[in-house]
């Protein structure tokens, strides 16, 4: 099928985009992988000392609680045990905060585990897409230089004439030829 080409730089200003697309999707992927890495790093290795401190702390306190709630109820005043309802408190804060920080240690197990497991569902999906922009991209471009290069040769040596008094198309603003039809692999072009 003849195609009418106005601008062989319109074509060219299509490769430089297409070759641009591909790297910032393909920097954007590796941005966002490297994010979802940092996230799981500080989940797995950051979070779980964090917790077990707190736990330890938390744990101290509470031990450090019943000791004052055992010493007040040790000491009668006036031959009466005392309510010690502060060292109760403390005791039940302390308490709290102890299954606080267990809770959040069980969570950041869970949740190490789940990220782990969605970062792959991640790269799973977006395989496509990195394939897409690793080689389709540079093939794409490949083929609009290629194009490129026929056209303006094509232009140049203007259309085959079986009658001789045809008129070629000025060489500067547009040709009609088919389009190639190349099944032969390209050679992938280096990123800038």
């Amino acid at each position: 099928m003849p195609a009418s080409v106005r601008s062989f730089d319109a074509i060219r200003r299509v490769r430089e985009e297409v070759q641009r697309f591909g790297l910032r999707v393909s920097d954007g992927l590796i941005e966002l992988e490297a994010e979802i890495r940092r996230v799981i790093d500080w989940v797995e290795h950051d979070r779980p000392g964090y917790w077990k401190e707190r736990t330890r702390r938390a744990y101290d306190e509470v031990g450090t609680a019943k000791a004052e709630l055992h010493r007040c109820l040790m000491y009668p005043i006036n031959d009466e045990q005392p309510s010690c309802a502060e060292q109760r408190a403390a005791l039940k804060r302390a308490e709290g905060k102890l299954a606080y920080c267990r809770e959040k240690q069980e969570l950041v197990s869970r949740l190490a585990h789940k990220l782990r497991h969605e970062l792959h569902e991640y790269q799973g999906r977006t395989a496509a897409l990195r394939e897409a922009i690793d080689i389709d991209t540079p093939r794409t471009a490949a083929s609009l230089a290629r194009m490129v290069e026929v056209l303006e040769s094509y232009a140049r040596t203007g259309p085959a004439s079986t009658s001789g008094s045809s008129a070629s198309p000025p060489a500067e603003t547009s040709a009609e030829v088919e389009a190639p039809a190349s099944d032969e692999p390209v050679a992938e072009e280096p990123r800038r």
